[in-house]
């Protein structure tokens, strides 16, 4: 059996709801799962204790949750050394426009290049809007935002945009891929 630990961190909670159902999946699959919230005490786990690394964090206003930021250069060297993945979650992978997909794509190379880490998987998540639980200003700039890529606007209600099944079959690959670096792994493959 793999371990797997999942670090987050989160603005408005629907990453914590992705980790939640990835965390399901894995455990699904037979992994044994630690999950921990970037910044707090449970956090202080060391990658070099688990076969695999998950770190999911959503994007705003350009830049990932500062927890997340500090976990992951503390630990990059580890991360680079062993299967690892990054998820990023945000909104703007679901804009079809070019300028829109570079700029995604440029925040997640910028925070790999500063944190110094090279993970094996990095993939794009699609989040939610959850217009009821914002402010009454949150509620009128994501509305705009959304207008503006041709999403959902109506404010009485809330959208999740998470392909479940996608992150599903996330989960059973990277689960693989841990429990092929477990010593003996292979060895006993054909004996299941």
């Amino acid at each position: 059996m793999s371990r797997i630990l999942i670090v987050y961190g989160t603005s408005d909670g629907h990453t914590a709801r992705i980790v939640g159902r990835l965390e399901e999946s894995l455990r699904a699959e037979g992994c044994g799962v630690t999950v921990a919230r970037a910044g707090s005490r449970s956090a202080e786990s060391w990658p070099e204790r688990y076969d695999g690394v998950i770190v999911a964090a959503s994007i705003h206003i350009g830049a990932y949750q500062r927890p997340v930021r500090r976990w992951v250069r503390a630990h990059a060297a580890q991360l680079s050394r062993m299967p690892s993945a990054f998820l990023s979650v945000c909104l703007a992978i679901l804009e079809k426009r070019p300028g829109v997909q570079q700029e995604v794509h440029d925040i997640i190379r910028k925070f790999l290049r500063r944190a110094g880490w090279r993970p094996t998987v990095v993939k794009p998540v699609a989040g939610a809007v959850p217009y009821t639980r914002y402010g009454w200003l949150k509620r009128r700039i994501m509305r705009r935002l959304m207008a503006k890529a041709n999403g959902d606007t109506d404010t009485t209600r809330d959208y999740e945009y998470t392909d479940w099944e996608d992150l599903k079959s996330f989960a059973r690959g990277f689960a693989r891929q841990a429990e092929s670096t477990i010593p003996g792994a292979l060895a006993g493959a054909g004996s299941r």
